[in-house]
């Protein structure tokens, strides 16, 4: 019997290595020359087909060319070609998410789907040009699909994060949301962009245009994620290229303006390339992505604000009436740019030499590098970078170099030698992506326990301290954003004292948990003594007077209770807000009430925070600031306010209150209470 036990087990531990494991895996697109299957040209989607009866369609995937990524699904089998003039080979099942968060699935020749394996040359070429091997598969498809590409290594020296951290300063990197609300997960939620008490976010240009957040500033920065055909001409160099003919960059320029009412002015894009050394077709794209307005004239080029023109929005800084700004801007006087832009050819054509001198012909040759300036000495001036920056869009390279490719792709020139100037910085993450796009907001906007709402409730401090003599508790709460789940909700039973989590889940899927401890308070015994409330105080050694004082900062009103309670357990002790509503959690502050009940009598006291100037329970600079204006009679303190000004405690509010201040903000010197 043993034996064959010992067969059996062998047996099936042999099976094991014959069972085949299937995992999804991606690979890029090579829709090179030869392939007759291309899905930049055509708009339904004409290579990707959504059954494996191959006769239907899987539209809204235009954004699919040499370079991009689509995952092979592996449990899918692969279908046999009907027509092995559009597909060689077979059909492969294959997921592609694009930047809008939408995922399309479909099957897709498999002819044009890169192995994924680079060759050791293209290996050593790349790695001799200085790229990181992060880009070398991505670099190879472009190759192998236009071998007249190349690609060359610009080494910033600068750390990828410290980059990205200042480009997210508040500002500097703006997106467009409008209709979509749910992109406003691209958005930064720091100070000055983001209220997360009433989940608003502030426009700063105009009333579209907000900042994005740290991670899609390192999304659109990384210039891994647009190494595709389709987006990769944001890092051909700009230089005017005379080799090429007129015929040629008038055919692109038609392109790009196609329907367009710039298109009247393609002669006037061609001269401007040429007096300014500048590539005709960026110029045109450009113009295209800053003024355009379908097939009647934008404000910018209209010429009905003061006569003035202004093609590529020279000028239009961010903030409200940014065009008209820019309209000023062309008013001025200056001879090289032959402003003032009166009329579109000069407009055209000393904007162009504008933008080679400021730009260009400075280092930030590429559309990349003419929104992020990470190009080392470009600010001769200032000495830093990050502030010389064209636009404020992040989009706008991504955006500008697919309109270029469009243009070169539909006159047939796509194969032409091109230049690729692909920036490299330290200390590059393994991968970048677009934080998911639901409103990020997990606030809340109240909590409630037992029909009475937390008093001092605020949705950015995550830890309250509950006192109750009740055995049973409800816990309801109203949360900042409608898009966020709220759990935790509910009864406990808190007889033994117990945490109760309440978490807020945002949209986005971040968290935030509130924990409440509950401390459970046996019901006071008869009240039968006749001490007095101030008795009972000083016995407790709590200062007390006119107002209750010697209460350290940032003092949880359960040491209040304690004290109170340990010296006369049948004290019935309450907590007040400065409006009179019941306290049972959070910090003690100026102006805050302790009601102590006796048999004897009942007794209201303020608290006295010396410091705490403006009632919050901290000292800040905003009360060095209330007691300089009281100083300057500005604004004036009084009643219980007054008293915390004191500070040194000398019957008097002077210059020597508000320097204690000072100092104990600075770590200097101790306020003592």
């Amino acid at each position: 019997m043993k034996k064959l036990i010992y067969v059996f087990v062998i047996l099936l531990f042999s099976f094991s290595f014959m069972i085949e494991v299937k995992a999804d895996y991606k690979t890029s697109v090579l829709n090179n020359k030869g392939a007759t299957c291309n899905l930049h040209k055509n708009s339904t989607g004409y290579c990707l087909y959504k059954n494996s009866n191959l006769n239907s369609y899987v539209s809204g995937v235009i954004w699919l060319d040499t370079g991009d990524e689509v995952t092979i699904l592996t449990s899918y089998p692969k279908i046999e070609s009907k027509n092995k003039a559009l597909c060689p080979g077979k059909y492969q099942y294959v997921s592609r998410q694009r930047t809008n968060g939408k995922t399309y699935y479909g099957y897709y020749c498999d002819t044009y789907l890169y192995s994924g394996n680079v060759s050791d040359d293209l290996k050593n070429t790349f790695k001799n040009a200085g790229f990181p091997e992060s880009y070398w598969s991505k670099l190879a498809v472009m190759k192998e699909a236009h071998p007249n590409w190349n690609f060359k290594a610009i080494n910033l020296g600068i750390d990828f994060n410290t980059a990205v951290k200042n480009e997210s300063i508040i500002g500097r990197s703006l997106m467009q949301v409008t209709s979509n609300v749910n992109d406003v997960g691209y958005l930064n939620t720091n100070e000055g962009s983001y209220n997360y008490y009433t989940d608003k976010y502030n426009a700063l240009d105009g009333t579209t245009w907000y900042a994005a957040n740290y991670a899609t500033v390192a999304y659109y920065m990384d210039p891994r994620n647009f190494l595709s055909d389709m987006h990769v001409f944001q890092f051909e160099g700009l230089s005017f290229d005379s080799s090429l003919s007129d015929d040629l960059y008038k055919n692109s320029i038609n392109t790009i303006f196609s329907g367009d009412y710039l298109s009247r002015y393609s002669n006037d894009f061609l001269s401007a390339g040429k007096e300014s050394k500048v590539n005709p077709i960026y110029l045109a794209s450009l113009s295209s992505q800053e003024v355009s307005n379908g097939a009647t004239a934008g404000t910018a080029i209209s010429g009905l604000y003061n006569g003035m023109y202004n093609f590529y929005n020279i000028g239009a800084t961010s903030g409200t009436n940014a065009v008209y700004k820019g309209l000023d801007w062309a008013a001025k006087t200056d001879s090289y740019s032959l402003r003032p832009w009166n009329t579109p050819y000069k407009s055209i054509v000393g904007g162009a030499k504008w933008i080679g001198k400021n730009y260009i012909n400075i280092g930030q040759n590429t559309i990349y590098f003419k929104k992020w300036d990470v190009v080392s000495n470009v600010n001769k001036d200032s000495g830093e970078n990050y502030v010389h920056q064209y636009q404020t869009n992040i989009e706008a390279p991504a955006q500008e170099g697919l309109s270029t490719y469009k243009a070169k792709n539909k006159s047939n020139i796509l194969d032409l030698s091109y230049t690729f100037y692909i920036p490299i910085y330290n200390n590059m993450p393994q991968e970048t992506k677009l934080p998911n796009k639901g409103n990020q907001n997990n606030y809340l906007k109240s909590l409630t326990i037992d029909g009475n709402k937390v008093a001092d409730f605020d949705g950015a401090i995550s830890n309250y301290n509950y006192y109750t003599s009740n055995t049973n508790i409800s816990i309801s709460a109203e949360k900042v954003a409608q898009t966020s789940n709220v759990s935790g909700l509910g009864s406990y039973d808190v007889s033994n004292n117990k945490s109760v989590n309440v978490t807020v889940t945002a949209q986005n899927g971040s968290v935030k948990t509130y924990v409440i401890n509950i401390v459970y308070q046996a019901p006071s015994k008869p009240i039968t003594d006749d001490s007095s409330a101030q008795d009972v105080l000083n016995e407790a050694g709590i200062k007390n007077g006119t107002y209750i004082t010697g209460l350290s900062v940032g003092s949880d009103i359960s040491i209040l209770k304690t004290k109170i309670t340990n010296v006369k357990s049948n004290a019935k002790v309450t907590l007040l807000s400065s409006d009179g509503s019941i306290k049972n959690s959070g910090i003690v502050k100026t102006g805050d009430k302790v009601k102590v009940e006796l048999p004897k009598e009942t007794k209201t006291y303020e608290i006295v925070i010396y410091g705490d100037v403006n009632g919050d329970g901290k000292i800040s600079a905003s009360d060095y600031v209330k007691i300089k204006n009281h100083i300057m009679d500005v604004s004036h303190l009084s009643g219980v306010y007054k008293s915390a000004s004191d500070v040194n405690k000398d019957g008097k509010i002077s210059a020597s209150d508000y320097v204690k201040i000072k100092n104990y903000i600075m770590n200097t010197g101790i306020i003592e209470q």
